[in-house]
C-alpha cells in the first residue's frame, strides 16, 4: 500500500479528476491510502470587504463575514474530497490539523511516498491568477516525490523521462517506476535530452534505455537540439497526446537555484503541464 498525500485548498476547486486519473494509473486504488491536507494561503487571502461584495452579486451566496465564508469553503472543499474518494471505493483520511502552511505540508512529506499537488491551489485574487511560488516552495522542500497536475487532468499516454546526464535525472525516473511501472508498462515511454549540440553523446545512453526497458515495452529516445531546456521539453510534451514529464530538476544546490530559475520552475511557469519531480 502506498501513502499519497493530497493538498487542498479551500479557495479553488482542487482535484475534481484525482481518482479518475490514479484509477487509470494504478488500476486498484484500494491498495493506497489517500490523505487530504488543507493548506493555508495567507498572503493571497480577499479582503473581508471583497468577499462581502462579490457575494452581494450572487443570490446564491450570503454575504457573510469572512470568518463564516472561510468555514463554509474549508468544509466543501473537505466534503468534495470524501465524495470522490467514496465514489471510487478509495481508503482516505482528512489530516487532523486544521490548514498546513508549505514548511508543514514539506514535513508531513517524509512519512509519504508521494505529495500531490495542483496547478490552483495556491490562488492570487488580486491578479485573478494561480500563484506558483508556494509550489515552488514545496517542491524543493519535499521529502518526497512531488506530482503538479493540472485541474482537469484525467489520465496519462505518454510519459517523458527527462535526462540531462545527471543521476538525479535517473533518480526521478526509478521513483517514478517505483511508484507507477507495474500498471503503466504499455504506456508510451520517451527519454528526452535537450542539448545545445545534436553531436554531444548522451551519457550511459546504453545504461539507461537497459533500465528504462527492464518496466516498460515502448520505449524510444529523442534527442533535441536547444539552449532554452524548459521550452524544448515544454514544446515536445506539447506535440503529445496527455502527457506525464518526470524529471529532478530540483536537485540542485540553493546556491544555484539564487542564481537562475531550475528548469522545472520555467516548465511549471510556461507550460502546465503534469509534472513529476522527484530529488535526493
Amino acid at each position: 500500500m502506498s501513502k499519497f498525500l493530497v493538498a487542498l485548498h479551500s479557495t479553488a476547486p482542487s482535484h475534481s479528476n484525482l481518482f479518475e486519473l490514479f484509477n487509470e494509473l494504478l488500476h486498484d486504488l484500494s491498495n493506497h491510502l489517500f490523505v487530504g491536507m488543507l493548506v493555508k494561503n495567507e498572503q493571497k487571502r480577499k479582503p473581508v470587504g471583497s468577499l462581502a461584495a462579490d457575494a452581494n452579486m450572487d443570490d446564491d451566496i450570503p454575504a457573510i463575514g469572512f470568518e463564516d465564508d472561510e468555514d463554509f469553503m474549508i468544509t466543501e472543499a473537505i466534503s468534495h474530497f470524501e465524495i470522490r474518494a467514496k465514489d471510487y471505493n478509495v481508503p482516505y483520511e482528512i489530516h487532523n490539523n486544521f490548514e498546513l502552511s508549505p514548511n508543514d505540508i514539506a514535513e508531513q512529506s517524509t512519512y509519504a511516498d508521494l505529495l500531490i499537488l495542483s496547478y490552483e491551489l495556491f490562488f492570487d485574487f488580486n491578479t485573478g491568477k494561480s500563484d506558483l511560488s508556494g509550489i515552488y516552495h514545496i517542491c524543493k522542500s519535499s521529502k518526497c516525490p512531488v506530482l503538479i497536475l493540472p485541474e482537469h487532468t484525467t489520465r496519462i499516454d505518454n510519459i517523458i523521462f527527462t535526462y540531462d546526464n545527471k543521476e538525479s535525472s535517473v533518480f526521478a525516473i526509478k521513483a517514478f517506476s517505483s511508484l507507477f511501472a507495474s500498471t503503466t508498462r504499455d504506456k508510451i515511454v520517451s527519454i528526452l535530452t535537450v542539448t545545445p549540440n545534436l553531436e554531444e553523446e548522451i551519457k550511459n545512453e546504453k545504461l539507461l534505455l537497459n533500465l528504462v526497458k527492464q518496466h516498460y515495452h515502448n520505449v524510444g529516445i529523442q534527442l533535441l537540439e536547444g539552449n532554452n531546456i524548459s521550452k524544448e521539453i515544454g514544446n515536445f510534451a506539447m506535440g503529445v497526446r496527455n502527457p506525464l514529464v518526470v524529471m529532478g530538476s530540483y536537485g540542485r544546490s540553493h546556491i544555484s537555484n539564487l542564481i537562475t530559475p531550475s528548469v522545472a520552475q520555467n516548465l511549471l511557469k510556461e507550460a502546465n503541464l503534469p509534472i513529476f519531480i522527484s530529488h535526493r
